[in-house]
């Protein structure tokens, strides 16, 4: 994929979750994934979280009445509104998965990323952000990522799919698994990105990164992976 064609992909992403914050934080207010409610129970009281895309913050409430020093990252800056607004008492920047630097914060014990490393197009966009991740984790810290298991979903296979044929004809200028559409709901239609990842996709990127897998499991959603330096 071609820089020109990842900027605008970027803008699209950007421009999604500030059109759809609202509608998405009344969606995700169910609670998180059962494999990744076990990874939160190895966090203990005391220890320094970054949250590298945390949406509404749902991940800090999961976490409950720990006694963490929690940081939350999102690109939105409508979503680290609500994020501000519900969790007043916590700290929330806006900061893309990209630029993590200008946080100050570093040496983390956990390092979060859920539902984030899909929205960015193209593996060398995906290894610098498992770099920023790697940056701020601290020696014997983790990183705990989740992409979506696109491939285990008939609507999402169809799309896939079908951009798939689309790039051979040459019409689709983004890569194998990418895909592009129209997210509707309440009234409101808003462009979505997604990158559907493979199992070897994943330990693709993750090595060039230079980080090691500790973990990876999937289920019908997502892929879950922990990950140390």
């Amino acid at each position: 994929m071609n820089k020109d064609k990842q900027k605008e992909i970027l803008k699209i992403v950007r421009q999604n979750y500030e059109e759809i914050a609202e509608s998405f934080d009344e969606t995700r207010e169910k609670p998180l994934w059962p494999p990744l409610v076990e990874f939160l129970k190895e966090v203990k009281g005391g220890e320094k979280v970054l949250d590298a895309g945390c949406g509404n913050g749902r991940l800090l409430r999961a976490l409950g009445t720990k006694k963490i020093k929690y940081f939350g990252t999102d690109l939105s800056e409508n979503l680290i509104k609500i994020c501000r607004e519900k969790y007043p008492d916590n700290n929330f920047s806006v900061a893309d998965i990209l630029n993590l630097g200008i946080l100050a914060e570093y040496d983390f014990d956990w390092v979060f990323s859920i539902a984030v490393l899909h929205h960015l197009p193209g593996l060398d966009l995906q290894v610098a952000a498992l770099k920023q991740l790697k940056n701020k984790v601290k020696a014997d810290g983790r990183i705990v990522l989740t992409v979506w298991n696109m491939w285990s979903e008939d609507r999402f296979k169809k799309m896939l799919w079908k951009f798939f044929l689309l790039k051979l004809i040459g019409r689709n200028q983004m890569d194998f698994g990418d895909v592009l559409f129209d997210w509707k709901r309440s009234g409101m239609t808003s462009k979505r990105y997604y990158h559907a990842f493979r199992r070897c996709e994943l330990k693709k990127i993750v090595k060039r990164a230079g980080l090691k897998i500790d973990k990876i499991t999937r289920d019908r959603f997502n892929y879950y992976l922990i990950l140390k330096k």
